[in-house]
């Protein structure tokens, strides 16, 4: 079939309506591009940084806490050793045994003033056993009372420690808390003589630690029993708080988190408020917590101010790039509003000429169909008619093609699937085709398998414009031999495969015409073929048509010697067994005869004296078509030539069962005309009859008040539904 009608898909589906300009549309990109990547970023960032700065914080508080136990532990060292010597010295040993020699008194004191003078405390205390005087370097003598329960420390000291011991004093009056090195003094026989001691100020100590800290961090020092021995806040030492208590939920088991840590061990966690740090500190059998709270100072850092450069070099990187762009786009967007102008002319181009052809088609059709229901025209005048009626069908058929194409390049060609005999269409679809071979020497064999299912569920009339296409395509570019149609099945459950082959013996195809099979409007061998009716639209519209069912079509041809177009279409199973033998028989040798089948001019037509339509068209041929194809249902019919008119009409009190109202019309058209009218409070069924068919215009009338749609040239099969539906029916009800 080398000079065949050959198209391909077009790849222009138009611009997509009611969206916003494509800078706009790359604007908005870059910005949620641009957002997307800040959100992200700022995630990850705060993320990472986080970390970081909880490491840090460990960091910082592990060497904070390790330097000052060291300094705290070195210090008290000294002051151990200071405070040992003195207790062991031999001047003070005979002085606590002869306190009241003043001899030997002043000797003591002056020694004793020489190690106050060492000591980096500046603070020494002593107290011998026989008059219990309590002698300090900032105070007066005064005799304590050993029994006394604030001074616990005495006896401890003097009868329970071996070398030294500690103990916490808070003096409220000058607001400080001093940590006591108590050792006692022993004579040759380990018989207590009384007690010296040191004090450190560790209010001084805290103090100083805060102020390396800047206040980052809150320290705290506490005892085996968790209460705080050491803080900033002298009231919690005074009153011996928990530790556990002031921290909170936060410091929940860190006494005992503390008592399992190795001497000079630091142990660092995070917190839902901060990082928390525990270290040990053996020589005072203490603990130490310091908690570094979060805060927004944390990210005062230059790794911040990096993140925002970044964030702001890639924002100027992005408006930079828009700006660049939208200079590319210029010349691009007159493109796209070249071609949105073009589709629109295109459009309306279609709808003008489906208009303009149709309207003359409607008079050389509706006529000839006028003609033809008269049971008394001359047999002689009849096959004129009929031919009359057939070549205005073939040139409609053209236009459908045009049309369809439309439909199929805006993606609105929709499938209307139905439960369909298999035989009918095969059989319909053969005797529509084989009267084109005439004359000529052409044989047309039809082998149909006889276990093809009798009935399925599909799109019955597209597969018959497909066979259509082919068929037609095969008898026209074959001159002599044969045309074949063989029709086979394949079934997976309720999924049935349709597979027609249709070979010929025809011109078949050059390789280099086989590469252009499916391009646009494209026709091969012209010359030769030049008398040949055709758009070239065939195959591009049965290649979609293919398409959509899920199925697909194979060619094989060679030049001189004929093609073979293989094609399956997928379809679902209905009820009903196989054709068998016995109709696959009657198909083959074209004596099937389908009972159920109605010829279209010949339609069951109820006569409707009770029914009153009006007809509105600016055309008298028109209204004379439509008149005379009602005309066999007895019904009382108006014409209106404008919509000025059908309002005059329905404002003087007219009412009818149906208005038909033609779409393009000077001054007024039907859209206007049926607003009008609904404006007016009419809700009689309006249905558009009109030239215009172009895809999407059932919907158009729908939206604008209208209540059905029939395409000119009249199909009187739609035109006796709707009488039936409007009319019969209507009235049934109503009785």
């Amino acid at each position: 079939m080398g000079g065949k009608e050959l198209s391909g898909q077009s790849g222009n589906r138009g611009l997509q309506k009611g969206q916003p300009p494509l800078m706009s549309r790359f604007v908005f990109f870059s910005a949620s591009l641009f957002l997307a990547i800040l959100v992200a970023g700022s995630a990850a960032f705060i993320f990472i940084h986080r970390q970081i700065i909880r490491t840090d914080k460990g960091g910082q508080l592990s060497r904070i806490m390790e330097i000052e136990r060291i300094k705290l532990e070195t210090s008290l060292n000294n002051e151990i050793v200071l405070v040992l010597k003195l207790a062991n010295s031999p001047l003070v040993k005979r002085y606590f045994a002869n306190p009241g020699d003043r001899e030997l008194q002043k000797i003591a004191f002056e020694e004793i003033t020489a190690y106050k003078d060492a000591l980096a405390s500046d603070s020494i205390f002593w107290i011998n056993n026989i008059d219990r005087k309590f002698y300090s370097s900032y105070r007066n003598p005064y005799v304590i009372d050993p029994a006394h329960p604030d001074n616990y420390w005495y006896p401890m000291t003097l009868y329970e420690t071996e070398v030294y011991n500690f103990n916490i004093n808070y003096n409220p009056d000058i607001n400080v808390t001093n940590l006591w090195i108590n050792a006692p003094v022993f004579d040759a026989n380990r018989k207590p003589l009384g007690m010296v001691g040191a004090g450190i100020d560790l209010s001084t100590f805290i103090d100083t630690l805060y102020k390396k800290i800047k206040g980052r961090a809150d320290m705290y020092f506490f005892n085996a029993s968790g209460e705080i021995t050491g803080s900033k806040n002298v009231d919690l030492v005074a009153a011996k708080v928990n530790i556990e208590n002031v921290l909170k939920k936060t410091g929940q088991g860190i006494v005992a988190s503390a008592k399992s840590l190795a001497p000079g061990e630091i142990k660092t966690m995070d917190t839902p408020i901060g990082k928390l740090a525990l270290g040990r500190v053996p020589l005072l059998e203490w603990y130490s917590a310091a908690l570094m709270p979060n805060s927004l100072g944390d990210y005062y850092t230059n790794l911040t101010m990096f993140f925002i450069f970044v964030t702001l070099l890639i924002a100027a990187l992005i408006i930079t790039f828009n700006f660049f762009i939208a200079g590319l786009l210029k010349p691009l967007r007159k493109t796209m509003l070249d071609l949105e102008a073009a589709s629109k002319s295109k459009s309306e181009f279609l709808a003008r000429m489906s208009h303009e052809i149709r309207t003359p088609m409607n008079a050389i059709i509706g006529i000839a169909q006028i003609q033809l229901q008269k049971r008394s025209l001359p047999v002689e005048f009849k096959e004129e008619v009929e031919k009359i009626y057939s070549s205005g069908n073939l040139l409609l058929g053209i236009i459908n093609d045009i049309l369809d194409m439309s439909k199929i390049e805006t993606g609105k060609l929709t499938l209307q699937p139905i439960k369909y005999d298999t035989p009918s269409l095969i059989s319909d679809a053969v005797q529509f085709n084989i009267v084109r071979i005439g004359t000529r020497p052409i044989k047309f064999i039809l082998d149909v398998d006889e276990n093809l299912p009798s009935r399925l569920f599909g799109d019955e009339l597209r597969i018959k414009q497909v066979l259509n296409n082919l068929l037609s395509n095969a008898i026209k570019y074959t001159e002599k031999g044969y045309v074949k149609l063989i029709v086979s099945h394949t079934a997976e459950g309720d999924n049935v495969t349709l597979c027609f082959v249709i070979e010929d013996s025809g011109q078949g195809m050059k390789p280099e015409d086989q590469e252009r099979l499916f391009s646009d409007y494209t026709r091969f061998n012209t010359s030769a073929n030049r008398a040949i009716e055709g758009t070239g639209l065939g195959l591009n519209i049965a290649k979609n048509l293919v398409s959509m069912m899920d199925g697909a079509i194979e060619v094989k041809s060679r030049y001189g010697k004929g093609s073979v177009f293989t094609v399956t279409i997928k379809q679902k199973a209905a009820s009903g067994g196989p054709i068998g033998p016995g109709l696959a028989k009657q198909l083959s040798n074209f004596t099937f005869v389908d009972s159920s089948r109605v010829e279209e001019l010949q339609l069951t037509k109820e006569e409707m004296p009770y029914g009153k339509v009006l007809i509105v068209d600016d055309m008298e041929t028109n209204l004379y078509v439509a008149k005379g194809l009602m005309s066999p249902y007895k019904l009382e019919v108006e014409t209106a030539l404008s919509g000025f008119e059908t309002i005059e009409k329905i404002q003087s009190g007219k009412t009818y069962d149906i208005i038909f109202m033609d779409h393009m019309m000077p001054q007024m058209d039907g859209i206007e005309t049926t607003k009008a009218l609904r404006a007016l409070g009419y809700r009689g069924p309006i249905v558009a009859l009109t030239a215009n068919a172009l895809v999407g215009n059932d919907e158009l009338f729908a939206q604008h008040g209208f209540d059905g749609f029939i395409s000119k040239p009249i199909d009187v099969k739609l035109l006796n539904a709707t009488l039936n539906k409007f009319v019969r029916d209507k009235r049934s009800k109503e009785s």
